[in-house]
């Protein structure tokens, strides 16, 4: 696409009578000197950040509208915006082929439009059929190597003499900004993230790790008293062995949640019946179920398929219906089903609550509580499936689900 150039400041500069050469160089250090100021700026928030940036860069462009945008897709969503035009909010969702920044997008480099009217390829667009917008600045912003959106300004006037390589400069100072301000945004919650992990880690090593330890070692202590007789000695290592099974199991686990967060286990997926899978869950789980007199169903057709690793699937039914089981009422139904959907399979375990399961799971401090790590392990196994963990949460019901592929 042959799109305008930016002018050369020295040209544009002799192209500009209504004022002398020293005052348009000292306006555009003046411009450069408040941009630079901007990006050195500290904002508490990203709507702030934008803000001041859309109100500096109407000043230093001359351009009316700015915008601040979000493209996802063919989705392009206003972060913010400031505008004389009614018809423009903060919020707003438009096809991105209905924005003059589809051009921005396709070409990925920044673009001036000093007379839309003017060019062929874009006198016919929805936008200028409707507002008129006669001037167009636009720079991409990028968070790493990713895009993020764009930084557009417009203006319902041309400009005569175009868009010099100065503003060109200008909007992409800003541009890179603001994809820093997002690109750090993003690494600090993602530490805070990672910081409330080792909190709850902290927890379930503290509940889920003390305990199985404490038996052990008071069991030892039993069978080391003098007076202990051999049978007895026999019967105590007998119940330390589960314990400690126990404790290893937690150890494992452990393990195995830092190793898929870290992404250094590999998936072995191939076409399982998921049928059977979740059978096998709810046959290793049968025994807790047993004890509360819960029973748990089964609704799939023969033929539902999902692929996945089938060790990692099954880890993570297990740990949804032992937490389903938990906060189940006695002698309730636990209804398990899997669905085909156009190109895969819905799971879906729906238990019943009470108001006592309710409080239990509050204090517990998250859905999943006191069980450990069952949770964690979940998400990090449902994310290396790039799948997710619904939850539909109701005074009567707990309902948790999740979708995953038939085939590559």
């Amino acid at each position: 696409m042959d799109y305008p150039s930016f002018i050369e400041d020295t040209t544009y500069i002799s192209m500009d009578a209504s004022a002398s050469e020293n005052e348009q160089l000292r306006a555009m250090l003046s411009n450069l000197t408040r941009i630079h100021l901007l990006t050195a700026s500290r904002f508490e928030n990203f709507d702030d950040l934008i803000h001041e940036y859309l109100v500096s860069g109407i000043e230093v462009f001359g351009l009316e509208t700015g915008i601040v945008s979000r493209i996802v897709g063919n989705s392009y969503t206003v972060c913010d915006v400031i505008s004389p035009l009614d018809v423009l909010e903060k919020g707003q969702e438009f096809g991105l082929e209905d924005t003059y920044c589809r051009e921005v997008i396709k070409s990925q480099q920044v673009l001036g439009f000093p007379q839309v009217g003017a060019l062929e390829y874009m006198r016919c667009h929805p936008v200028y059929e409707n507002l008129k917008l006669e001037s167009y600045l636009s720079a991409p912003i990028f968070v790493a190597d990713e895009l993020f959106g764009t930084l557009n300004f417009t203006s319902v006037s041309a400009r005569e003499n175009g868009f010099s390589t100065h503003e060109r400069n200008l909007i992409v100072l800003m541009a890179n900004a603001i994809g820093a301000f997002i690109l750090l945004r993003n690494k600090e919650d993602h530490l805070l993230a990672l910081n409330q992990k080792m909190k709850r880690f902290v927890g379930y090593v503290a509940h889920d790790l003390r305990n199985p330890l404490g038996t052990i070692i008071g069991l030892t202590k039993m069978a080391t008293k003098p007076n202990a007789s051999p049978e007895r000695i026999q019967q105590i290592a007998q119940k330390i062995a589960r314990p400690a099974e126990n404790a290893l199991e937690f150890v494992n686990t452990i393990l195995e949640n830092a190793a898929l967060s870290t992404g250094k286990i590999a998936l072995s997926k191939t076409q399982v019946n998921a049928k059977q899978l979740i059978e096998e869950a709810q046959d290793a789980v049968e025994h807790f179920a047993a004890e509360s007199n819960i029973t748990i169903t089964l609704d799939a057709p023969d033929q539902a398929a999902l692929l996945c690793d089938k060790h990692r699937l099954h880890q993570t039914l297990t740990n949804l219906l032992i937490n389903a089981i938990k906060y189940s009422p006695e002698n309730s139904l636990i209804q398990c089903s899997a669905t085909p959907l156009e190109g895969g399979t819905q799971i879906q375990i729906k238990n019943p609550t009470s108001p006592e399961t309710q409080q239990g799971r509050r204090l517990d401090g998250q859905v999943y509580g006191s069980v450990g790590f069952g949770l964690d392990i979940v998400q990090e196994v449902l994310k290396a499936h790039d799948s997710s963990l619904a939850i539909d949460e109701s005074p009567e019901t707990f309902i948790a689900s999740f979708t995953l592929p038939v085939s590559h």
